[in-house]
């Protein structure tokens, strides 16, 4: 037997493998967008692993930089599990129209100031900002961008001085007031599931310390309310506190509704 009749095997039996746990397809479909971040990336594609046992299809789409630089070994890892396959460029629109929430599982610098300027020049960052503008979930791991990542560390990206450091905090609280849910990429499974199919995210990993603790009213005023806000209070089982000012964005009023969340009687304006 060649080595290439070997992979195939292999790759049979991971297909029919992935069916018996889990891999139906049944929880409808995720647009999964890689940006060109390297950081955690064996992690990031481990938890898209998961979401395929987990029942969804994966759609798997790529920034320039990330086609050139990862696309390979993102389909090595991929291609032999069901229910996975290439947003088409031309046809991005249409994938998204179809999908229930996008994923981002690599944010990179670049993507990250892209978007929070709204200046998107590619079909990896034209879905997510059009994710956002139709109100899909969006959820972004934020190591790959964020500088006080363990794994930017490592790599020696956290020495900017305090006024670089600051505009990417900012940005990336940017991308949360526009409707993106941001992650560690080690609860990427747990965030999708907890918005599509209700499973909970654990306060706190096994071993983990928890060092504070959250404020028992999340206040709200001048701005709307996002997805991430109604996601940090269920999380965190705080009161949401709304100024009469403030408004909703259809995906919050949508999870609010459905987890629960009182929001104000007066919040009628949304975007």
């Amino acid at each position: 037997m060649t080595e290439d009749q070997i992979q195939k095997l292999i790759a049979k039996v991971i297909h029919r493998l992935a069916l018996r746990l889990g891999a139906t397809g049944e929880n409808g479909g995720l647009i999964v967008v890689f940006s060109a971040a390297t950081v955690a990336f064996g992690e990031a594609l481990e938890q898209i692993r998961r979401l395929i046992l987990d029942g969804f299809r994966i759609h798997v789409a790529f920034s320039p930089a990330a086609e050139h630089l990862l696309s390979g070994a993102v389909r090595d890892r991929l291609d032999c599990f069901p229910h996975v396959s290439t947003v088409e460029p031309t046809k991005w629109l249409k994938a998204l129209q179809d999908v229930r929430a996008v994923v981002v599982p690599l944010l990179s610098l670049n993507t990250l100031s892209k978007l929070a300027l709204l200046t998107p020049d590619n079909t990896a960052t034209n879905i997510i900002l059009h994710a956002l503008l139709m109100g899909k979930p969006v959820v972004l791991a934020k190591n790959g961008a964020d500088p006080r990542d363990k794994g930017r560390e490592e790599l020696g990206f956290h020495k900017g001085n305090a006024a670089l450091t600051r505009a990417i905090a900012e940005r990336l609280q940017t991308i949360k007031g526009y409707g993106g849910i941001l992650t560690d990429v080690r609860d990427l499974e747990d965030t999708v599931k907890s918005l599509l199919i209700g499973k909970d995210i654990p306060e706190a990993k096994q071993g983990e310390t928890v060092t504070a603790r959250p404020t028992r009213t999340l206040s709200i005023s001048g701005r709307f309310v996002t997805a991430a806000d109604i996601m940090h209070v269920r999380r965190s089982g705080v009161e949401l506190s709304m100024g009469s000012a403030t408004g909703v964005t259809p995906l919050a009023r949508e999870l609010a509704r459905q987890y629960g969340v009182v929001l104000s009687p007066d919040s009628d304006r949304t975007l």
